[in-house]
């Protein structure tokens, strides 16, 4: 009996044993970051400006849901947010409402947002991307008008690699 127990005993140790393991990193992609920002946070709150001029609450927070509560613009809701750019790029934002954005820079131009998606394939939480190439600097965003009183924001820029230690 005891011969038997330590038989099984030395297979199961044997079987759990593997030094050929190899692992498999997961790359994060930037839509893959703002599902998981946009349903767990962290969380930041600001609040929109009703005038670009006045807009001085920055919602550039990376690895950060940002709620932006939108106030009265244009018979709607809407308003005014600074974005510091700090970097050269591609900037994904992604919200989670189908709000109109729109992007000005820091002389009040316009800024062409490149493309715009509705949706995601991998979360509901995305409900529009807008991507937009960004210098370093400041800038305004513009949300509005809608009949929605709040909506989320994350950014990333596109192809940076990604740390949530920060």
């Amino acid at each position: 009996m005891k011969r038997t127990l330590l038989i099984i005993i030395l297979l199961f140790a044997t079987a759990c044993g593997d030094d050929n393991k190899t692992t498999t990193e997961v790359v994060e992609t930037p839509e893959g970051e703002a599902c998981e920002h946009l349903a767990e946070g962290p969380f930041k709150a600001v609040t929109a400006a009703a005038a670009s001029i006045d807009a001085v609450e920055n919602a550039a927070v990376e690895h950060t849901r940002v709620n932006v509560a939108l106030t009265d613009y244009e018979g709607a809701k809407g308003g005014f947010v600074e974005f510091e750019a700090d970097a050269t790029g591609d900037f994904l934002m992604f919200l989670s409402a189908d709000v109109p954005l729109t992007v000005f820079d820091s002389s009040g131009n316009e800024v062409v947002i490149e493309s715009t998606t509705l949706g995601s394939d991998l979360c509901t939480d995305i409900a529009a991307t807008h991507t937009v190439e960004l210098e370093v600097g400041t800038y305004v965003l513009a949300f509005g008008p809608t009949n929605v009183t709040e909506v989320g924001l994350v950014h990333e820029l596109s192809g940076a690699a990604h740390d949530d230690a920060q």
